[in-house]
Protein backbone atom coordinates (compact mmCIF):
# COMPACT_ATOMS: atom_id res chain seq x y z
CA UNK A 1 0.00 0.00 0.00
CA UNK A 2 2.84 2.37 0.88
CA UNK A 3 4.50 1.80 -2.49
CA UNK A 4 1.22 2.41 -4.25
CA UNK A 5 0.77 5.81 -2.55
CA UNK A 6 4.31 6.87 -3.43
CA UNK A 7 3.73 5.79 -7.01
CA UNK A 8 0.65 7.97 -7.24
CA UNK A 9 2.47 10.96 -5.77
CA UNK A 10 5.28 10.52 -8.25
CA UNK A 11 2.87 10.51 -11.18
CA UNK A 12 1.02 13.54 -9.83
CA UNK A 13 4.25 15.50 -9.57
CA UNK A 14 5.06 14.75 -13.18
CA UNK A 15 1.60 15.90 -14.17
CA UNK A 16 0.87 12.72 -16.01
CA UNK A 17 -2.37 11.91 -14.24
CA UNK A 18 -4.99 13.83 -12.31
CA UNK A 19 -5.15 11.34 -9.44
CA UNK A 20 -4.32 7.81 -8.35
CA UNK A 21 -6.03 4.81 -9.79
CA UNK A 22 -7.55 2.86 -6.98
CA UNK A 23 -10.68 1.71 -5.36
CA UNK A 24 -11.90 5.31 -4.86
CA UNK A 25 -13.64 7.17 -7.66
CA UNK A 26 -11.21 9.14 -9.79
CA UNK A 27 -11.83 12.92 -9.50
CA UNK A 28 -13.05 14.59 -12.67
CA UNK A 29 -10.32 16.31 -14.65
CA UNK A 30 -10.29 20.10 -14.48
CA UNK A 31 -11.15 21.66 -17.85
CA UNK A 32 -8.09 23.18 -19.42
CA UNK A 33 -7.98 26.93 -20.00
CA UNK A 34 -8.15 27.67 -23.73
CA UNK A 35 -4.80 28.49 -25.24
CA UNK A 36 -4.20 31.59 -27.34
CA UNK A 37 -4.42 29.58 -30.55
CA UNK A 38 -7.94 28.43 -29.59
CA UNK A 39 -9.22 32.00 -29.09
CA UNK A 40 -11.34 33.35 -31.94
CA UNK A 41 -9.54 35.90 -34.16
CA UNK A 42 -10.18 39.54 -33.33
CA UNK A 43 -11.12 42.26 -35.79
CA UNK A 44 -7.49 43.38 -35.80
CA UNK A 45 -6.40 39.82 -36.56
CA UNK A 46 -8.66 39.78 -39.62
CA UNK A 47 -7.40 43.19 -40.67
CA UNK A 48 -3.80 41.98 -40.44
CA UNK A 49 -4.74 38.86 -42.37
CA UNK A 50 -6.30 41.02 -45.06
CA UNK A 51 -3.14 43.09 -45.32
CA UNK A 52 -1.09 39.94 -45.84
CA UNK A 53 -3.46 38.74 -48.55
CA UNK A 54 -3.41 42.16 -50.18
CA UNK A 55 0.37 42.27 -50.27
CA UNK A 56 0.34 38.81 -51.85
CA UNK A 57 -2.06 40.00 -54.55
CA UNK A 58 -4.88 37.79 -53.27
CA UNK A 59 -7.47 40.53 -53.42
CA UNK A 60 -10.57 38.38 -53.04
CA UNK A 61 -9.29 36.84 -49.81
CA UNK A 62 -8.14 40.27 -48.62
CA UNK A 63 -11.61 41.74 -49.14
CA UNK A 64 -13.22 38.85 -47.24
CA UNK A 65 -10.82 39.33 -44.33
CA UNK A 66 -11.43 43.08 -44.15
CA UNK A 67 -15.18 42.47 -44.35
CA UNK A 68 -14.91 40.10 -41.40
CA UNK A 69 -12.90 42.71 -39.52
CA UNK A 70 -15.50 45.45 -39.92
CA UNK A 71 -18.28 43.01 -39.11
CA UNK A 72 -16.62 42.22 -35.80
CA UNK A 73 -15.71 45.84 -35.12
CA UNK A 74 -17.68 48.35 -37.21
CA UNK A 75 -15.61 51.25 -35.83
CA UNK A 76 -12.25 49.89 -37.02
CA UNK A 77 -11.27 52.75 -39.34
CA UNK A 78 -8.17 51.02 -40.69
CA UNK A 79 -10.15 48.02 -41.92
CA UNK A 80 -12.74 50.20 -43.70
CA UNK A 81 -9.93 52.11 -45.40
CA UNK A 82 -8.14 48.94 -46.42
CA UNK A 83 -11.38 47.46 -47.74
CA UNK A 84 -11.93 50.57 -49.86
CA UNK A 85 -8.41 50.31 -51.25
CA UNK A 86 -8.90 46.67 -52.24
CA UNK A 87 -12.21 47.54 -53.91
CA UNK A 88 -10.41 50.19 -55.97
CA UNK A 89 -7.80 47.62 -56.97
CA UNK A 90 -10.62 45.29 -58.01
CA UNK A 91 -12.37 48.03 -59.98
CA UNK A 92 -15.38 47.96 -57.63
CA UNK A 93 -15.75 51.71 -57.39
CA UNK A 94 -19.29 51.78 -55.97
CA UNK A 95 -18.24 49.54 -53.11
CA UNK A 96 -15.09 51.61 -52.61
CA UNK A 97 -17.17 54.78 -52.23
CA UNK A 98 -19.22 53.10 -49.48
CA UNK A 99 -16.09 51.98 -47.63
CA UNK A 100 -14.37 55.37 -47.81
CA UNK A 101 -17.57 57.16 -46.80
CA UNK A 102 -17.61 55.02 -43.70
CA UNK A 103 -14.06 56.16 -42.93
CA UNK A 104 -15.18 59.79 -43.26
CA UNK A 105 -18.13 59.15 -40.96
CA UNK A 106 -15.89 57.61 -38.33
CA UNK A 107 -13.08 60.16 -38.70
CA UNK A 108 -14.49 63.39 -40.17
CA UNK A 109 -11.24 65.18 -39.29
CA UNK A 110 -9.06 62.79 -41.30
CA UNK A 111 -8.10 64.84 -44.36
CA UNK A 112 -6.59 61.92 -46.26
CA UNK A 113 -9.95 60.12 -46.17
CA UNK A 114 -11.50 62.84 -48.31
CA UNK A 115 -8.61 62.51 -50.76
CA UNK A 116 -9.29 58.78 -51.07
CA UNK A 117 -12.98 59.43 -51.63
CA UNK A 118 -12.23 62.13 -54.18
CA UNK A 119 -9.91 59.80 -56.06
CA UNK A 120 -12.63 57.16 -56.37
CA UNK A 121 -15.14 59.72 -57.58
CA UNK A 122 -12.59 60.85 -60.15
CA UNK A 123 -12.02 57.30 -61.37
CA UNK A 124 -15.79 56.90 -61.68
CA UNK A 125 -16.05 60.08 -63.75
CA UNK A 126 -17.99 61.88 -61.02
CA UNK A 127 -15.79 64.95 -61.35
CA UNK A 128 -17.78 67.54 -59.42
CA UNK A 129 -18.07 65.19 -56.47
CA UNK A 130 -14.34 64.50 -56.70
CA UNK A 131 -13.53 68.21 -56.58
CA UNK A 132 -15.85 68.68 -53.60
CA UNK A 133 -14.12 65.93 -51.61
CA UNK A 134 -10.64 67.24 -52.44
CA UNK A 135 -11.69 70.70 -51.31
CA UNK A 136 -12.97 69.25 -48.02
CA UNK A 137 -9.57 67.64 -47.54
CA UNK A 138 -7.87 70.98 -48.04
CA UNK A 139 -10.00 72.61 -45.36
CA UNK A 140 -8.33 70.26 -42.88
CA UNK A 141 -4.85 70.28 -44.43
CA UNK A 142 -3.98 72.75 -47.16
CA UNK A 143 -0.62 71.06 -47.75
CA UNK A 144 -2.01 67.82 -49.17
CA UNK A 145 -0.39 67.74 -52.59
CA UNK A 146 -2.60 64.91 -53.83
CA UNK A 147 -5.70 66.97 -53.10
CA UNK A 148 -4.40 69.81 -55.28
CA UNK A 149 -3.28 67.29 -57.89
CA UNK A 150 -6.66 65.55 -57.87
CA UNK A 151 -8.46 68.86 -58.33
CA UNK A 152 -6.18 69.58 -61.27
CA UNK A 153 -6.98 66.24 -62.88
CA UNK A 154 -10.72 66.78 -62.45
CA UNK A 155 -10.54 70.26 -63.93
CA UNK A 156 -8.47 69.00 -66.85
CA UNK A 157 -11.10 66.36 -67.67
CA UNK A 158 -13.77 69.05 -67.40
CA UNK A 159 -11.75 71.12 -69.92
CA UNK A 160 -11.37 73.86 -67.31
CA UNK A 161 -7.74 74.36 -68.22
CA UNK A 162 -6.88 77.54 -66.35
CA UNK A 163 -8.22 76.04 -63.12
CA UNK A 164 -6.29 72.84 -63.82
CA UNK A 165 -3.06 74.75 -64.36
CA UNK A 166 -3.55 76.66 -61.11
CA UNK A 167 -4.12 73.43 -59.17
CA UNK A 168 -1.09 71.66 -60.63
CA UNK A 169 1.10 74.69 -59.93
CA UNK A 170 -0.09 74.73 -56.33
CA UNK A 171 0.85 71.07 -55.99
CA UNK A 172 4.28 71.87 -57.42
CA UNK A 173 4.77 74.75 -55.00
CA UNK A 174 4.38 72.17 -52.26
CA UNK A 175 6.62 69.59 -53.98
CA UNK A 176 8.65 70.84 -56.91
CA UNK A 177 9.83 67.38 -57.99
CA UNK A 178 6.33 65.87 -58.20
CA UNK A 179 6.57 64.15 -61.63
CA UNK A 180 2.86 63.46 -62.10
CA UNK A 181 1.95 67.11 -61.51
CA UNK A 182 4.71 68.23 -63.87
CA UNK A 183 3.46 65.84 -66.56
CA UNK A 184 -0.14 66.95 -66.20
CA UNK A 185 0.87 70.61 -66.24
CA UNK A 186 2.83 69.92 -69.41
CA UNK A 187 -0.12 68.14 -71.02
CA UNK A 188 -2.53 70.99 -70.27
CA UNK A 189 -0.10 73.61 -71.54
CA UNK A 190 0.54 71.53 -74.67
CA UNK A 191 -3.19 71.08 -75.32
CA UNK A 192 -3.77 74.81 -74.93
CA UNK A 193 -0.78 75.58 -77.21
CA UNK A 194 1.25 77.14 -74.44
CA UNK A 195 4.28 75.35 -75.77
CA UNK A 196 6.96 77.33 -73.93
CA UNK A 197 5.34 76.47 -70.58
CA UNK A 198 4.86 72.85 -71.64
CA UNK A 199 8.50 72.57 -72.67
CA UNK A 200 9.56 74.02 -69.32
CA UNK A 201 7.51 71.40 -67.45
CA UNK A 202 8.74 68.45 -69.51
CA UNK A 203 12.35 69.68 -69.38
CA UNK A 204 12.15 69.90 -65.59
CA UNK A 205 11.10 66.25 -65.50
CA UNK A 206 14.08 65.18 -67.63
CA UNK A 207 16.40 67.10 -65.33
CA UNK A 208 15.04 65.37 -62.24
CA UNK A 209 14.38 62.00 -63.89
CA UNK A 210 16.83 61.61 -66.81
CA UNK A 211 15.31 58.24 -67.78
CA UNK A 212 11.75 59.53 -68.20
CA UNK A 213 11.09 58.45 -71.80
CA UNK A 214 7.60 59.97 -71.93
CA UNK A 215 8.88 63.41 -70.99
CA UNK A 216 11.39 63.31 -73.86
CA UNK A 217 8.62 62.17 -76.20
CA UNK A 218 6.43 65.10 -75.15
CA UNK A 219 9.32 67.49 -75.62
CA UNK A 220 9.63 66.20 -79.17
CA UNK A 221 5.92 66.82 -79.73
CA UNK A 222 6.14 70.39 -78.46
CA UNK A 223 9.24 71.18 -80.47
CA UNK A 224 7.54 69.79 -83.58
CA UNK A 225 4.53 72.04 -82.95
CA UNK A 226 6.91 75.00 -82.74
CA UNK A 227 8.67 73.99 -85.94
CA UNK A 228 11.90 73.34 -84.05
CA UNK A 229 12.48 70.05 -85.84
CA UNK A 230 16.14 69.54 -84.98
CA UNK A 231 15.35 69.88 -81.27
CA UNK A 232 12.41 67.55 -81.80
CA UNK A 233 14.66 64.95 -83.41
CA UNK A 234 17.04 65.00 -80.44
CA UNK A 235 14.17 64.65 -77.99
CA UNK A 236 12.57 61.75 -79.89
CA UNK A 237 15.95 60.00 -80.19
CA UNK A 238 16.50 60.26 -76.43
CA UNK A 239 13.03 58.87 -75.83
CA UNK A 240 13.67 55.94 -78.16
CA UNK A 241 17.00 55.27 -76.51
CA UNK A 242 15.07 54.73 -73.29
CA UNK A 243 12.08 53.01 -74.90
CA UNK A 244 13.10 51.56 -78.31
CA UNK A 245 9.75 49.84 -78.90
CA UNK A 246 7.64 53.03 -78.81
CA UNK A 247 5.96 52.98 -82.25
CA UNK A 248 4.40 56.44 -81.96
CA UNK A 249 7.76 57.98 -81.10
CA UNK A 250 9.33 56.22 -84.09
CA UNK A 251 6.68 57.64 -86.40
CA UNK A 252 6.98 61.17 -85.03
CA UNK A 253 10.76 61.00 -85.32
CA UNK A 254 10.43 60.20 -89.04
CA UNK A 255 8.05 63.14 -89.47
CA UNK A 256 10.48 65.50 -87.72
CA UNK A 257 13.39 64.20 -89.80
CA UNK A 258 11.47 64.71 -93.04
CA UNK A 259 10.49 68.25 -92.13
CA UNK A 260 14.00 69.07 -90.94
CA UNK A 261 15.35 67.85 -94.29
CA UNK A 262 13.05 70.29 -96.11
CA UNK A 263 14.36 73.18 -94.00
CA UNK A 264 17.92 72.68 -95.12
Amino acid sequence: MKLRVYGCLFLMILGLIGGCQGDEKTPAKKQATPTKSAVSPTAQDYNNRGTAYQQAGRLHEAALAYQQAVELKPTLVEAHHNLGTVYVMQGKLTEAVVAYKRVVQLRPDLAEAYVDLGRVYGLAGRLDEAIAEYQKALTYDATLIYAHYGIGLAYRHKSMFSEAIAAFKQALRLQSDFPDALMQLGYVCRDTEQFAEAIEAFTTITQIYPKHATAYHELGVCYTKQGAYFKAIKAFEKSLHLNPEAVETQNLLRVAQARAARQK
